[in-house]
């Protein structure tokens, strides 16, 4: 096998001040990532009169954020890192802002997602899989959910490129957890920029259906169980996300059952669904 050259990845960190989660965020990639080539650029989103009227203010300090954005160069100084403070813009401006910025790959850290183990192989083979497959859009990279297997009813179909396999997720193209083509996000006509500030689902939304007009898809590769799970219990508009927690966490203390083979799951994921939310107290 050719040797791996290693083409640069860029760490996005998208955040909005929630200072609670931001350092949590940054250093454990930074702790864990051998990958010898990449570099970080951290956009700290502030307040905007427009953004206080849609963001719940009691998750987000943007003072607290700024100081410690400002330790970082000290802290870190082998890390190759730029730091982006600016007022709220809707997020696809955003990350169009950080594409402009990005050579060939990039991974969406956003605030709230901690790195739980070393991720070099995953990207090193996420990349071969983009490079090997030009209808690969990205690599979803988050701890692996039990249904995630061969020929699943959640993932049907499964395609197999660069020596590996990997289930083909054609619908949706989400924001952060996934290593991503820049080049090709470039080429679909990036991201959606016109939408309201307080709609920046519609990124996510205008994303995706470039992905599938363009016939391309993200994937999950089969042969890992991911290095990214998400830590805020909140959305930044307030939503609860305890039950996704509690997901994550059942995960990392159960495993994943998706190794690539036919199986069944432990449980049903509606089934899953209900007893992680009571598990938790909630709803």
């Amino acid at each position: 096998m050719k040797e791996f050259d290693y083409p640069e990845l860029v760490v996005w960190f998208t955040s909005t001040g929630r200072a609670d989660l931001l350092p949590d965020t940054v250093e454990s990639w930074i702790n864990h990532c051998t990958y010898p080539n990449y570099r970080i650029i951290l956009l700290e989103s502030q307040m905007t009169d427009e953004s206080r009227e849609f963001f719940k203010q009691e998750y987000i300090d943007g003072e607290a954020t700024a100081t410690y954005l400002a330790t970082l160069p000290a802290r870190f100084p082998h890390i190759n890192m730029e730091i982006i403070v600016q007022p709220y813009r809707p997020l696809g401006q955003v990350y169009d802002q950080l594409l402009a910025k990005t050579g060939d790959y990039f991974i969406n850290l956003e605030d709230d997602l901690i790195t739980v183990c070393d991720p070099h192989d995953q990207i090193v083979d996420a990349i071969q899989i983009l490079r090997a497959d030009p209808k690969a859009l990205g690599m979803r990279v988050d701890l692996r959910d039990e249904t995630v297997f061969e020929y699943c009813p959640r993932f049907p179909r499964v395609g197999y490129s660069a020596g590996m396999k990997y289930a083909i997720i054609d619908t949706t193209c989400s924001g952060g957890a996934q290593v991503m083509d820049a080049t090709k996000t470039r080429a679909i006509g990036g991201y959606c920029t016109s939408h309201a500030p307080k709609d920046y689902i519609q990124t996510e939304l205008q994303q995706s259906a470039a992905m599938r007009s363009n016939k391309m898809f993200t994937a999950v590769n089969l042969k890992y169980w991911g290095f990214l799970k998400h830590m805020g219990h909140h959305g930044v508009q307030g939503g609860d996300r305890s039950w996704t927690i509690a997901a994550y966490n059942d995960l990392e203390k159960h495993g994943w059952f998706g190794d690539g083979k036919n199986r069944t799951p432990r449980e049903h994921p509606r089934e899953w669904y209900i007893r992680t939310r009571v598990e938790n107290g909630l709803p």
